[in-house]
Parts: C-alpha cells; structure tokens; sequence
C-alpha cells in the first residue's frame, strides 16, 4: 500500500528503529533508501532487512541541492499510490487501517505535527524515548498520494512544499517524531562531522548553519529541550 524513501549518512545507530517502525504498521511496506555513500553499518543494516539501497556519491560533501533533487523525484517510480519521503530520524505515526480510511476520504496528502524527541537519559535507548517537544515549525507534507500529485516541489530542508495536482488534505492531524536529539556526545560529534561535510554551496547558501553549533550550545540545547518535555509516546 505505501512505499517509504529516506535519504541516509552513516545512520547504523538509527536506521533499524526506523525499519521496524513502518513494517509494525505496514507489514509489507517496500522502504528505498539513497545512501550518501555510508562508511558504517547502515547499508548492511538496510540490506539485512530487505530494503532496497540506491547510493549516491556527492565527493564526500553535504549537498543540500542533490538532497532535495532526491526528495522531489524518488517517488515517481514507485508502483503503490501512497508514498512517504523523509529524512531517516523523522517518523510518522499511521497504520494501514488509517491510511485505508484516509483514500476512501479521498484525502491526497496526510497533514502531521511533529515532535522531537529528547533522551532523557544519557544513553542510546531510542525506543526507551517516550518524551518529546511540539516541534516550532509547521508541520511537513511527508505522506501523500502519487495518483493525486504530479509534483511536491520541496524547499530547503523539505519543511514547505508547494504541491501541484488534486490537493486534500486530511482532516485528522497525525503525530510525528523527530529523533535528533538522542544523546549529547552522538549530536556533538555527527555536527562536527557534518559541518566538515558541507558543501560551498551549502555554506553559500546558508543551509546547514545548525551544523556550527558549538558543543556548549549543544548540551544547553539538550537541557533547555529537557525542561519542557511532555510523554508523547
């Protein structure tokens, strides 16, 4: 019924949660993932449960724009109607029976609100996660129906789209979850190696700038997220 794309760097630490997420609600689900030419487990991860990895090489940089070239046009070859794009640490909380009741609406894109989640503990345990902040920004168009949308035309990040086709979108907000914040070394050390990664156009642009984060603001980060957690899982 649906056919799940992300986009992946060195995300062994990750990439088996969010497998086991979508195949919980969507058994038989086909998951594509592009790979960023990763130097870790992910790909072995991916491939160990039959998804289906197509690499891209951008010479080690972090390119916003292949990124996004990506996300507007992976789903055009998929055979189901429903489609899901987004980044491996953002996930949407829906089942089959509630996408099924959502097509006979006659919905074509499925509206979200995010929350990201915050370990309260130090250490690794993502699903042990259960406390979240209500995410700052409008909620992402990640889900829609390819047999209604001819084109999604993300921006920057994929935070806004400008769809073209037969635009519905759902009545019922569905709940998101973004894991960035899973422990305050492991956020330390992937900025610092992303904001090595990152491409002159990037820094041109002025996409990825989270990446210059120093490692005191990031822990001030943590527990400023911390203080206002509420249980969302």
């Amino acid at each position: 019924m649906i056919t799940i794309y992300t986009i992946t760097y060195n995300e062994e630490l990750l990439i088996q949660f969010m497998i086991d997420h979508y195949r919980e609600r969507f058994q038989d689900c086909r998951i594509v993932i592009y790979d960023n030419i990763s130097t870790d487990n992910t790909v072995k991860i991916a491939l160990a449960n039959r998804c289906e990895v197509i690499p891209y090489d951008t010479n080690g940089q972090l390119q916003d724009s292949r990124y996004l070239e990506i996300k507007n046009n992976c789903w055009k070859d998929a055979k189901t109607d429903w489609v899901l794009v987004s980044d491996l640490d953002e996930l949407v909380d829906i089942n089959e029976a509630e996408l099924k009741t959502e097509e006979h609406n006659g919905t074509s894109m499925i509206r979200c609100d995010f929350y990201d989640m915050v370990n309260m503990e130090d250490n690794l345990d993502i699903a042990g996660m259960k406390y979240g902040v209500k995410g700052d920004v409008p909620g992402k168009f990640f889900l829609f129906n390819k047999k209604c949308i001819s084109e999604i035309n993300y921006g920057p990040g994929a935070h806004v789209c400008n769809p073209i086709g037969t635009i519905r979108y759902s009545c019922k907000v569905y709940r998101g979850y973004h894991y960035a914040s899973i422990n305050e070394n492991v956020t330390i050390e992937k900025f610092k190696i992303y904001r090595a990664r990152l491409s002159p156009e990037n820094i041109k642009n002025g996409w990825g700038t989270q990446y210059f984060m120093t490692p005191e603001k990031i822990r001030e980060e943590y527990a400023d997220l911390r203080s206002q957690t509420i249980k969302v899982r």
